[in-house]
């Protein structure tokens, strides 16, 4: 289930640019490794020490073999895919690592897990949480009848 709230925010494309009115995801904090490590043990017959071992051992093995250019599927989320941006240019002779602008790892979610997100609940959440700037009136949950 996923918690929204409601933003004011400048549009400036568009057929009619101006201030306009949005759903933005309202999150609910950010889960720790410590906390991911407690739920996973609560729910797996692993031991605390067992699964920090086992999320250390994963996150290198992911690094190593994104940083290596190969992607990496897990079956149940989906895909992390190293990617790059480069500038284009005119002849191949031309192409070096200085026209590389940016590298970075893309998560691709699997259908599996896409099929959940589209098929999740949205709850209206008011007040918007902080960092958000809001509406200066309440407004009702637009998904209730």
């Amino acid at each position: 289930m996923f918690n929204y709230t409601v933003v004011e925010r400048k549009v400036g494309i568009g057929a009619n640019p101006g201030q306009k009115h949005l759903a933005v995801i309202s999150r609910n904090g950010i889960m720790s490794q410590e906390q991911l490590i407690e739920r996973i043990a609560g729910a797996s017959a692993l031991a605390e020490n067992d699964v920090l071992s086992a999320l250390r051992a994963l996150q290198m093995v992911i690094t190593d073999a994104t940083m290596n250019g190969i992607t990496v599927q897990l079956d149940q989320l989906g895909n992390f895919t190293p990617y790059l941006s480069a500038k284009a240019m005119e002849t191949a002779q031309e192409v070096d690592s200085s026209t590389i602008r940016k590298v970075a790892i893309r998560f691709n979610p699997n259908v599996r897990f896409k099929n959940k997100l589209k098929s999740t609940n949205f709850v209206y959440r008011n007040p918007a949480p902080k960092g958000l700037v809001g509406v200066e009136q309440p407004i009702e949950n637009p998904m209730e009848p």
